[in-house]
């Protein structure tokens, strides 16, 4: 009989054991912030008449994320600074970031400033952008990266160059689950400018 028993008991505490792996690991919201190092300094806002209004500046941000995919998104700053109202978004200054691929692809983008989310890593990338990727290296003022749809979005003023081509236009588009790029332009009149070696 006793036997019996600390079998039952066994499986009832394997039980519960898995049903919390299970949980922690599929419906913990945390999941992609695998790690978070901040080191955090609190200012007043810039206007000491306005007391009401304050806002939090972060020293050397480093935010590593990983999807379900394997893929991971690391993302530095040398100071960011986000309103107390919207503590999930952040504006990031003198930021690097590198999305490597579970392939070890790695994509590097730099940029004076960037729009963090922290809840879904979608970052909004502005001010002389540059996005290196093998041998291919797009420069633009603006770059939108939507991790829920695993999409780039790199507009205004772009430049690509690889090793045989120049191209100048306003919009490109990067497929991250197709590894397509699509380039073109906003107005349907322009067209896109290109040079290189064949």
């Amino acid at each position: 009989m006793d036997r019996k028993k600390n079998l039952q008991l066994s499986l009832l505490i394997l039980l519960i054991l898995s049903s919390i792996i299970f949980y922690k690991k599929f419906f913990n919201e945390d999941l992609n912030l695998s790690e978070k190092k901040i080191n955090e300094k609190k200012i007043n806002s810039s206007n000491p008449d306005n007391k009401t209004e304050s806002s939090n500046v972060i020293e050397t941000l480093k935010y590593i994320s990983q999807d379900l995919a394997g893929n991971t998104y690391v993302i530095n700053a040398e100071s960011a600074k986000f309103e107390q109202d919207e503590l999930d978004r952040i504006t990031l200054f003198k930021v690097n970031a590198e999305i490597i691929r579970k392939d070890n692809e790695i994509i590097k983008i730099y940029s004076e400033t960037a729009n963090y989310n922290k809840k879904n890593n979608d970052t909004i990338f502005k001010k002389n952008v540059s996005i290196e990727y093998s041998d291919q290296l797009i420069k633009a003022e603006v770059m939108k990266l939507n991790f829920s749809e695993n999409l780039i979005e790199i507009i205004e003023n772009v430049y690509y160059m690889n090793n045989n081509t120049k191209i100048y236009a306003d919009k490109v588009e990067l497929d991250f689950l197709r590894k397509k790029m699509k380039i073109s332009m906003i107005n349907q009149n322009d067209n896109v400018q290109v040079t290189g070696k064949y």
